[in-house]
């Protein structure tokens, strides 16, 4: 029997982030990094268990984009991962409805970073087309290489957006995307 679970950061035990971590770890094939790791803590944890432990996983904590000029409070997704021998299961489907349904109520956008776009668009998730920038440490600065790899969920609390427009995120270590 597999079941899904939600709790913040906070409230899980030394022993559920070491089985989460350990299972990015591995659905990463060790590309799963320790700034990877503090850019998915924090927020809200979304996972997948089954008898043989956790199985699938997506987290999303809060960033602030600038989406066509305008600044935006974003519930972003993070650390998205299923299990190699537990994928095409819709274990990473139920992990993002959730997180979808968590963003929809708590932020008036959603987005995140991929390069596997047919997973996300069929749960409401749309690319950005526009072109992709950071606020540096020594201001505004081109992310070209994350261009067309930006999606973004709306929530009934969208304002008007143009996705053809720019869009800036906060500067963080690591990817910055």
């Amino acid at each position: 029997m597999f079941t899904l679970h939600d709790a913040p950061t906070a409230a899980l035990t030394p022993a559920q982030i070491a089985e989460i971590r350990a299972l990015l770890d591995a659905a990463f094939d060790g590309d799963f990094s320790n700034d990877d790791w503090a850019h998915a803590v924090g927020g809200r944890h979304v996972w997948v268990r089954g008898p043989e432990g956790v199985v699938s996983h997506g987290s999303v904590v809060e960033r602030t984009l600038v989406c066509s000029g305008q600044a935006l409070r974003v519930g972003y997704v993070e650390a998205v991962a299923t299990a190699a021998t537990h994928r095409c299961r819709g274990h990473g489907a139920a992990v993002m409805r959730r997180l979808g349904e968590y963003v929809t109520a708590q932020y008036p956008l959603g987005a995140l970073s991929t390069g596997t776009f047919d997973f996300y668009a069929p749960l409401g998730w749309e690319r950005w087309r526009g072109p992709t920038f950071v606020a540096g440490p020594d201001g505004r600065e081109r992310t070209a290489d994350d261009d067309g790899g930006v999606m973004i969920l709306r929530t009934t609390r969208t304002p008007a957006i143009d996705l053809d427009g720019d869009i800036v995120c906060d500067w963080r270590p690591g990817d910055v995307w």
